[in-house]
C-alpha cells in the first residue's frame, strides 16, 4: 500500500529529470519573454495598444521564466 505514494514522498531524492524539466522550460520562457518584450521589428503592429500588449505579455512570460529557474534552485536546494 504505501509503494503507490513512494512517487510523492521524497524518500528517493531529488529528480534529476524533473529538475531538468524546469530548468529548461524557465529558460526558453525567460528568453522568450524577453524576446518579445524588448523587440518590436518583427511584431506587427495594427492596433496602437497592440505593441504595448505584446510587451506586457512578454514581461510576464519572462517573469513565469524566473519563477521556474526559482523552483529549479528551492527544489535543488531542498534535495
Amino acid at each position: 500500500m504505501q509503494s503507490q505514494f513512494a512517487v510523492a514522498s521524497s524518500a528517493h531524492g531529488q529528480s534529476p529529470v524533473l529538475l531538468t524539466v524546469f530548468a529548461v522550460g524557465g529558460v526558453v520562457a525567460l528568453w522568450a519573454g524577453l524576446s518579445w518584450a524588448f523587440d518590436m521589428r518583427g511584431l506587427p503592429v495594427r492596433r496602437t495598444n497592440t505593441a504595448g500588449q505584446l510587451r506586457l505579455l512578454g514581461a510576464l512570460l519572462a517573469l513565469a521564466g524566473l519563477v521556474l529557474l526559482g523552483i529549479v534552485y528551492a527544489l535543488w536546494q531542498l534535495g
